[in-house]
């Protein structure tokens, strides 16, 4: 069976206009966007809404589809394909705290320019720049 699941690139403008994005850093990991898998009768919106709480804290208003992901994963012991669809939010305002239940160690806004270097995956990477020619003025 497929693994679904949804992707955050949660964008908010800073006072002096700039764009940030909210990261988040597993255990032992990267740096990458919030993610998580649609459960059964979930919405795509509402999965990503309760995924973005539970990893950074913070909850927001699904904006529009950015790309989607398709990969292979080996999840007990078994080849598993996984899609993961990215959309843009806009996040509720606060800070955002990790969500160690989740075991995400790190959460934080970050300049677009630093999160394009912190980023570990190049597919994360292409995400964020695609979401950023849908939003530029």
């Amino acid at each position: 069976m497929a693994i679904r699941a949804v992707g955050a690139v949660a964008l908010r403008q800073t006072p002096d206009r700039k764009l940030e994005v909210l990261l988040i850093r597993k255990r032992g990991g990267m740096w990458t966007l919030p993610k998580g898998r649609v459960k059964r009768g979930e919405s795509d919106d509402e999965a990503l809404v309760r995924e973005l709480r539970e990893e950074t804290g913070l909850g927001g208003v699904v904006i529009e589809a950015v790309s989607q992901s398709d990969y292979n994963i080996v999840k007990a012991g078994r080849l598993k394909h996984k899609t993961v669809v990215y959309y843009i939010v806009h996040p509720e305002p606060g800070e955002p705290r990790p969500g160690v239940e989740e075991g995400i160690e790190e959460a934080c806004w970050m300049s677009v320019s630093s999160a394009l270097k912190h980023i570990g995956r190049p597919r994360i990477r292409a995400v964020l720049r695609s979401a950023l020619t849908m939003v530029a003025p």
